[in-house]
This record gives C-alpha cells, structure tokens and sequence, in this order.
C-alpha cells in the first residue's frame, strides 16, 4: 500500500526567497560529486594508518561494518530529500522533524567539520605537490626547501593556493565545477584501482585471511567503536550529492539516489584497496607511514617513476574533496542565512553565476587561516591522525540526527507497508543510534585512556576536546541567534507526513510517492 509523502512548506514569499541555479546537474553529475567528495585515494591514504592503529588487520572488517550504519543515513536522506530538497540537507530536516535548536545545531556541526577537515587537507595538497616535485629530483630552490618531509610551511603556502583555485571554481559555478570532478575521479579511481590489483599479485605484507573481515578480530568494544569511527569518515562526503539537490534535475529523486550509488562504489573500492595493501605492507609499516601510506605502497610495487602515480592521484583526490567539501558547507550556511538563523550575508546569491559566492569565499578564507595556524601545533601527520578520528566523531553526530529524523518524521506511516517501516524507519533509527553509541563511547575511553600513545606532546585528545568544542560552541552560537536574531525557523512546528499531507492535498499541490 502506498501513500502520498509530502515537501516541507515553503515559505509564503517565495519570490523573495534567494535560489541557486535550478536543474543545472544530472544524476551521474551528482553520483560522480559523491564520491568525490569522499575521494577515495585521500581516504585509503590518509585514514588507513588511523584505521590500522585502531584495528590492525581488521581494517576491511571495519569498513564494512562502518558501512552499514552510513548506508542507513544515506537511506533516510533519500527518503528525506523526497520531502524537502533543501540544500540545508539535515540542519533543514532536523530541524523541522526534530526540533529547530536540533537543526541549527546539526548545521553548525556540519560546516565546522568542514571547516576543520580543510584546514588540514589543503596543507596536504601542498605536501603531495612537493612530492611531486621531489620525484623529479628538485628538494630546494636556492636557500628555499622544497622537501615533503621538512617543508612544511611550503606545505601550507601551496595548499593554500590550491584552495584559492578551488574556491573560484566553486564560486563560478556549479556545472564547471562538476566538470573539474569527472577529470579528478577518473583520474583517482583508476590509478588506486590499478595499484591495488597489482598488490594481489605481489605479497610481501601479511598473507590473506577471511578473518580481516570477521568484525570479531576487533577483540574489543574500543577496537570496534575506533574503527567503525574512523570508517564513517573513510564514508564521509556522499550527503553532498543531498547538499547540491536544488540544483539537482529531478530534485526530490536524484540527490538520495546519487548518495546510495554512491556508497557501494565506494564500499568496493575501499575493500579491494584496503585488502591489498594488507597484502603488500605489514599494519606497523602502514601506520609508520600515516600519510604517505599510498605513497609508500606504490613504491613497494613499482618502484619510481611509476609509484608518481599513487602521488598524483592523491593529489587529484586531495584537490577533489577540498573542493567538493566547500560546496556543501557553504550551502549548508546558505541554507541557514536564507532561514536568517545566521547573518544575511550567508545567503547572497551572485547575480551572474547563481553561487553563494560571498559566503563560499568567506569559508574557504576561515580554512586557509586555520590552515596557517596549525604550523605551530605540531606534524602534519599528527594533526591529521588526529583530526581524522574527531571529524569522525562530528559527522557521526549529524548523520546520527538525520537518520532519526527520518523515523520521527515518517513515524504515523511507518505501519502502512514493511518497505516503509524498515527503510524509513527501522533502519535509519538503529543507524542513528549505533553511530551516537559508538561515537560516544569512543569519547569516553579516548578521554580517560592511560595510554602514552593519546596523551603524548601532540595531544591527542585532540579528538575528544575538538568534537565537544564545537558543540559547547554552537550551543552559544544557538541561544544568540534565538535570542538576538529571532528568526521565525525557531518557531516553525514539528513536522509529520501526515500533518503536511493534509497541506499539500488542501492547495492541490503534487507530492512523490512513498514505496
């Protein structure tokens, strides 16, 4: 039995309300943005040695384990986008399922993870620019080091230039910097899938088990929630396709559809990645590397020149999901200036290129500065082993939100057909609930851990004091825009299919149909 679902009301004065270019992308245009917003070589290559130190060989385990509760987030956005395509995504959904201090909260986690995630993944862009470079034999310019390894404010200069040319990209419009991702996907995806065909064959690192997938090889709770923790950020990205929607064809069906294929291509490719470089490299030999543990595995099979590959396809990756990070925070931020739960400016749309363009140019120039200050707070290795696991812990709050938002919306309908209630509801709500347990848990024992290791000069508990920063932040950031602000989001009801049901029916308005 099916039932008619509904979109969320718009505001009365629509005419007034700022849009983005409509319809500019098609489904394949917004599955290829998915995944590259998780970006793949950056993910094998820079959470890896997280996910090894946290689970040694159960790495492929993790992954898809840490596949299945993101895959029930991804559900119920796609059962979400059905109601509202809303380039809000969760903070708009949460917001109006849940609660508006909910919803704002969730946007707010959403753009800081951003935030903090680029300040450290352009300076990584720098450094894979400078390998580049090295494998050609330059290390220095004159009295300038040029090395990846010490280089460090280099580094940063770089990837800060590689930043400014994405940002442009992103403001100039949304179908040229589609386009840009089809040529770094292509790039990525087939170079890591060469490497990690080759490593089949090759040996060298431990030999193939089927207990690398058994999740029982965790051996602990802490093994498990670390692991499953670090492969929701290995996932992290796909919900752009949910960011993008308003300027998605087929608005209500592509965005959730482009997210879902999204997932399994990834789940293939890191499996197939993730197994072979077990094969090739010891798991102290991958989390030696941290990094560069691509790097060092296309160098254990092919030796150079060839092993540039694995360096330029994570360049292309790292290039690939900075950009593709910006777009949806800055649209999850105009999303919320249009709603004026933060300041107007948020919400401007350039006249010509039909972009946030002021609020885009604003958030990559926040990362950027970010970016300059962490040249005094350690390694960049460290940084990111760090910032890994606590990005981990953000999105797994956000995406917990939106999973149950899912249910609570859909809840007076759950009952009218077994599809409904279990991808509607049962799935998305367990999901939801796994990942705040997990990520709560993880908190917990990294917090009061003895263990040298996640106390040590670089501090990292980072992971832990980062994630509670940013609620404790947005929680001031929440009672000054309800407060100061007043916007009428903070009073907008609590919605239910059936509530908006019965609106859509009353203006004879159509609504897509549940199956």
């Amino acid at each position: 039995m099916s039932t008619r679902t509904p979109t969320f009301e718009r505001p009365a004065v629509v005419a007034a309300t700022p849009q983005l270019k409509r319809g500019a992308l098609k489904l394949l245009d917004s599955v290829v943005i998915a995944v590259s917003s998780t970006a793949p070589a950056y993910s094998v290559a820079t959470a890896l040695g997280v996910l090894a130190a946290a689970v040694a060989l159960g790495a492929p385990a993790a992954i898809w384990v840490g596949f299945i509760p993101v895959m029930g987030v991804a559900v119920g956005f796609y059962y979400l986008n059905r109601l509202d395509p809303n380039c809000g995504a969760s903070y708009t959904w949460v917001g109006k399922a849940l609660h508006p201090a909910l919803g704002f909260l969730n946007g707010w986690v959403a753009i800081l993870a951003s935030l903090l995630f680029m300040s450290f993944a352009a300076p990584q862009a720098g450094n894979a620019t400078l390998q580049l470079i090295n494998a050609t034999g330059l290390t220095s310019i004159g009295s300038l080091d040029l090395n990846f390894n010490t280089a460090t404010g280099a580094s940063v200069i770089i990837g800060i230039a590689w930043l400014a040319f994405v940002t442009y990209m992103v403001m100039v419009g949304i179908r040229v910097a589609a386009r840009f991702q089809y040529v770094l996907l292509a790039l990525e995806y087939f170079i890591v899938l060469g490497f990690a065909i080759l490593g089949f064959f090759h040996g060298g690192g431990s030999s193939f088990s089927l207990s690398w997938f058994d999740p029982r090889s965790f051996g602990s709770l802490t093994a498990l929630a670390g692991g499953v923790v670090v492969s929701v950020f290995f996932y992290w990205g796909w919900d752009t396709a949910a960011n993008i929607n308003e300027e998605t064809s087929n608005a209500t069906e592509n965005p959730g559809r482009a997210g879902m294929l999204g997932m399994v291509a990834l789940l293939f490719i890191f499996l197939v990645a993730a197994t072979s470089i077990q094969m090739v490299l010891t798991p102290a030999e991958i989390q030696k590397n941290g990094t560069t543990a691509l790097t060092f595995f296309a160098n254990r099979l092919v030796g150079q020149p060839w092993a540039s590959l694995a360096i330029l396809a994570f360049l292309s990756s790292t290039i690939a999901t900075v950009q593709t990070t910006l777009l949806p925070s800055a649209r999850t931020a105009f999303s919320m200036g249009r709603d004026g739960v933060i300041g107007r400016v948020w919400a401007r749309v350039h006249p010509r290129w039909q972009t946030p363009a002021i609020g885009t140019l604003i958030l990559a120039s926040i990362s950027g500065g970010v970016a300059l200050l962490s040249l005094f707070l350690g390694g960049l290795q460290a940084i990111v082993g760090a910032g890994v696991n606590a990005i981990g812990i953000l999105v797994s709050v956000y995406y917990g939100f939106a999973a149950i938002a899912c249910t609570v919306f859909y809840r007076k309908a759950l009952t009218r057909s077994v599809k409904g209630f279990i991808f509607a509801g049962v799935y998305p709500l367990l999901s939801g609930l796994a990942l705040f347990v997990l990520a709560g848990y993880l908190i917990y024992q990294d917090w009061t851990s003895t263990d040298t290791i996640k106390v040590d000069a670089n501090n990292l508990r980072f992971q832990v004091i980062v994630p509670v920063a940013v609620v404790l932040a947005g929680i001031v950031a929440l009672i000054y825009s309800a407060v100061v602000r007043r916007p009428p989001f903070y009073r907008t009801a609590r919605a239910t299919a059936e509530a908006e049901a019965l609106t859509r029916r009353a203006s004879r308005l159509e609504a897509p149909q549940v199956r």
